[in-house]
């Protein structure tokens, strides 16, 4: 007996390969995938900062002194994704913004952002320089 048309479709070991070949994939990019998750919201982090430090300034301008953690609205303390929680400490001279990670974000390498009035941007807890946190 003849067969008269060919057989289509895929054998399982064809298909067993390019699932493993689509793992491989996945498990190569994963790891940058997250990571540029992580970076992401960080600068989103560093964003919400410097507009609250522009904010604290603008106040400070207008009335002579900078405010007292109490006196700064919840809105201007917002950080967009909820992946950072930010917080002020201040006194009529000085004031140090904060923003801690919050989550997945946690496992980021740059730990809590922190700037301050003279300007000075640093990290705590963090297992990278705050040049490298703060650049990228």
């Amino acid at each position: 007996m003849k067969h008269t048309h060919a057989e289509l479709g895929f054998t399982l070991l064809e298909l067993l390969i390019a699932l493993a070949c689509i793992a491989l994939l996945a498990t190569i990019a994963w790891p940058s995938y997250q990571s540029l998750i992580l970076r992401s919201q960080r600068a989103q982090a560093r964003a919400a900062l410097l507009q609250a430090a522009h904010w604290v300034e603008r106040a400070a301008s207008a009335n002579g002194s900078y405010p007292l953690a109490a006196d700064v609205p919840t809105s201007v303390l917002q950080i967009d994704g909820q992946r950072y929680k930010m917080t002020i400490t201040s006194t009529a001279q000085s004031y140090t913004l904060s923003a801690t990670p919050l989550g997945t974000q946690a496992a980021d390498a740059c730990g809590v952002l922190t700037l301050n009035h003279l300007g000075l941007r640093n990290v705590q807890g963090a297992s990278q320089t705050a040049a490298q946190c703060w650049s990228r």
